[in-house]
């Protein structure tokens, strides 16, 4: 059975600690690692969304839903965002002033989408709750 968390937040950092401690508590029973990485993907996510999508002052909206084998996160600001971001290949520049966020989601989850809802972004993630492939190390201390 899958459980599912709906979050409703204002246009503003300080909801962070308290988005945090919501999702930790709705993911009770995973992987301490796989919580960690949920946690700093809906950071970025929602931190984008508050700079970049919520200029009108519109809330942000967020869901989270585990089924045992996959967690689905789902933030989706009403904008107004100018245009659609592109998800990076590869990470910005090192003297970049930003652009990180996008680029580290991907590297905590195993999917992403970004979808225009309006005016406005949805970004959808998912990550596996089992130990992610390219993490295992084999028998013999190889990968």
């Amino acid at each position: 059975m899958a459980d599912t968390l709906h979050l409703t937040l204002p246009p503003t950092s300080s909801c962070l600690p308290d988005l945090r401690r919501s999702v930790a508590g709705s993911l009770e029973g995973v992987d301490e690692e796989v919580v960690a990485d949920v946690l700093l993907a809906l950071d970025e996510a929602v931190s984008n969304a508050i700079r970049h999508g919520s200029r009108a002052g519109d809330p942000v909206l967020v869901s989270v839903r585990s089924d045992g084998g996959w967690i689905e996160m789902t933030v989706h600001d009403r904008g107004p965002t100018p245009r659609l971001p592109r998800l990076p290949a590869e990470p910005p520049p090192a003297m970049e002033t930003g652009g990180r966020g996008l680029w580290l989601i991907l590297q905590l989850v195993d999917e992403v989408r970004l979808q225009r809802i309006g005016e406005g972004t949805r970004l959808v993630m998912r990550r596996q709750v089992s130990a992610r492939v390219d993490s295992l190390v084999g028998p013999d201390g190889g990968g």
